[in-house]
């Protein structure tokens, strides 16, 4: 009886792992893009972006792969009016995801993010900043853990490339 319980209990811990996993997994670059980023400056000009320090050296739950990143930031600069299309003699944007905080249990599921950017045309620096952002996910977003986890990753990218675009429309490169 007891060896049938603790069988039990190792299945149900193994089932639970492997759903918290799978459930937490990899996101998509569109859950990453801000919807409401608009920039007031044009530069009529390209950009491309390269991304260092994603999932592949982050210890967290829900994982942001440089691929998705990238991805999600061109497609947000072009969205916001900023730039006009992905490619090549225009800018370049390098991100460098600093850091992912994410809880590991928890009724808040807050996540915090850090990205350092630096805006290159050519081979002159323009622009450098780190630019810090939190997201919350509210209990109506997901009950499952790794889910709101996810979610709350997501929303902290979201809002770290909507700052992105206000600083740079700030800056007006």
């Amino acid at each position: 009886m007891n060896t049938a319980i603790r069988s039990l209990g190792l299945a149900a811990a193994c089932l639970s792992s492997c759903f918290f996993v799978s459930c937490a997994g990899s996101m998509e670059s569109t859950a990453l893009v801000p919807a409401n980023a608009s920039a007031s400056h044009h530069t009529g000009q390209p950009v491309t972006a390269a991304v260092a320090g994603g999932a592949a050296s982050s210890n967290v739950i829900a994982l942001i792969s440089n691929q998705e990143f990238r991805q999600a930031l061109e497609v947000a600069l072009v969205k916001s009016g900023m730039f006009k299309h992905v490619g090549d003699s225009g800018y370049q944007l390098e991100a460098f995801i600093t850091s992912v905080k994410q809880p590991l249990v928890g009724l808040s599921m807050s996540v915090t993010m850090e990205v350092g950017y630096t805006l290159k045309r050519g081979q002159a620096v323009i622009w450098r900043q780190n630019i810090k952002s939190t997201y919350t996910a509210p209990m109506g977003e997901a009950l499952i853990g790794a889910v709101r986890v996810r979610k709350a990753t997501e929303g902290a990218t979201r809002e770290n490339i909507a700052n992105l675009i206000r600083a740079l429309d700030e800056k007006r490169p």
